[in-house]
């Protein structure tokens, strides 16, 4: 059965859709496969999508977007009616999309491929700007890096520079991140999450650009040249440890530590009371003889830590989780991972925080996104409903405190207050209209639009598909958080 909904006025978008947190909207570890269908001239920037007949799901709802003139066609199971949605979606200034990205061309020596995550490999590198120019060429070494995406087809790189450059306007240094963000077909969810981190305050948010990639001759599509998580002036900027600081003062900072259950640093260790492991990604020595002081002291810390949360006198500013974590970037961290749902965002994978010298613990800065906004079907973060970031062990008793639950909401209105939630919505029409036309070439390189990729949560069969069918999660789950923070 087929209706199609009209818009009550031009700038409305009424959705009948199956609502994502119903059992019978989706199957357990199973994509629900979308289909999007060209209704009138399409929107500037937009490209015309042909529908095909193959896969036609067994109940079918319209879905009328004005602003990208498409029908969403997605499949639902079961008998019961579909939650009917009002999605709004901002005013967007549709500008045409780029022709041309940057181009980054990479040969390594010899020829050789590409192989490991840990042997660097010598190359050289070419980085041509939108108008042909040549923007920076010289020597590099180069390796894989990523956990699950490094076993994807379209890999993704660690890149070191002889000297520290800057590129795309970003600034110098000698080390940089390709990202490939193959299983997220709208090419933007690192994007978007980052810019959610800038707007809710972080101290300091990875900057990325859009590239094209060539290797050894062959186009391998669109990448995000993005700044590495490091220790430096323009990036975490705390102070860099030494082995000679063993002093009262200088022991106390700076550490860079990563919570990876992974354990990819070569010192991990426990938390004291949780099941959060902790890695030292600076000083990457602790293990090494000189380094026993620094070691004992971050490891401690964080047992102090812990004690402090889950003790009984946890809320005392004085002695509780307050006088041993930045409670403000706490916050605005656990805002930035709960507004994309991102899978990897419970304290679990993926989550940075730093120690400065005579500071806190501070939260941050934010990385890996690529399964986040609905991009995943297990764990629960394919819901636009619940928490998730919240259940990690040490939010689970931040929240336990009415005044750091006071303090999350009244940040949350504050964010609201300055637009910063309409902006990321508009963000994403921005973005549509920006990889339009470029995004082609890359999914004539990487077929997967009509291709299940783990663990994606539906598979739209276009590109401009895969954009609304994330940005339609996004509006609900902001809908949702609106909701439960104001009870």
């Amino acid at each position: 059965m087929r209706r199609t909904a009209t818009p009550a006025r031009r700038g409305n978008s009424w959705t009948r859709i199956c609502a994502a947190d119903s059992p019978r909207a989706r199957s357990p570890g199973v994509a629900q496969r979308v289909k999007i269908t060209n209704i009138i001239a399409p929107a500037p920037g937009v490209h015309t999508v042909t529908p095909s007949p193959k896969h036609m799901p067994h109940r079918t709802r319209t879905t009328l977007l004005v602003l990208a003139s498409l029908t969403i066609v997605s499949a639902c199971g079961g008998s019961t009616e579909p939650t009917e949605v009002v999605v709004t979606p901002p005013p967007v200034s549709i500008a045409p999309g780029t022709a041309r990205l940057p181009i980054i061309s990479i040969t390594t020596a010899s020829g050789a491929d590409i192989v490991s995550k840990e042997v660097y490999v010598a190359g050289a590198m070419t980085l041509t700007d939108t108008l042909g120019a040549t923007a920076m060429q010289g020597a590099i070494e180069i390796r894989g890096r990523g956990n699950t995406t490094w076993f994807m087809p379209k890999k993704p790189y660690r890149l070191r520079l002889v000297a520290s450059t800057s590129l795309l306007g970003m600034p110098s240094s000698r080390h940089w991140v390709l990202l490939a963000n193959y299983s997220d077909k709208t090419l933007m969810r690192n994007a978007l999450a980052f810019e959610m981190s800038r707007m809710a305050g972080m101290a300091w948010t990875p900057r990325l650009r859009d590239v094209e990639v060539q290797v050894n001759g062959r186009y391998q599509g669109i990448y995000q040249l993005v700044e590495h998580i490091r220790i430096g002036t323009d990036r975490v900027n705390i102070a860099s440890m030494r082995v000679s600081d063993t002093s009262a003062t200088n022991i106390t900072g700076g550490y860079l530590l990563e919570v990876d259950e992974r354990r990819g640093e070569a010192y991990c260790f426990n938390s004291y009371l949780t099941k959060m492991v902790f890695c030292a990604n600076d000083p990457e020595t602790l293990l090494e003889p000189g380094w026993e002081k620094q070691r004992a002291y971050i490891t401690n810390y964080i047992a102090r830590t812990d004690t402090a949360i889950f003790g009984t006198r946890f809320a005392d500013p004085a002695a509780g989780y307050a006088a041993f974590i930045d409670v403000e970037s706490a916050i605005n961290y656990n805002i930035v991972q709960e507004v994309v749902k991102n899978v990897d965002g419970a304290l679990r994978f993926s989550s940075y925080m730093y120690k400065p010298r005579g500071g806190k613990l501070t939260f941050g800065p934010v990385w890996d996104f690529d399964l986040a906004l609905g991009n995943v079907n297990y764990d629960g973060a394919d819901l636009t409903r619940g928490w998730h970031s919240r259940n990690a062990q040490w939010y689970t008793r931040l929240f336990q405190d009415p005044v750091f639950k006071a303090r999350f909401t009244a940040r949350w209105n504050e964010l609201k207050a300055a637009g910063a939630l309409d902006s990321l919505q508009k963000m994403v029409f921005a973005r549509l209209n920006y990889l339009s036309i470029v995004q082609v070439r890359n999914f004539e390189r990487w077929p997967i639009l009509g291709t299940y990729v783990w663990p994606n949560r539906v598979v739209a069969g276009s590109y401009d598909g895969e954009v609304i069918t994330m940005n339609l999660w996004l509006q609900d789950r902001l809908r949702w958080m609106n909701g439960a923070i104001g009870q």
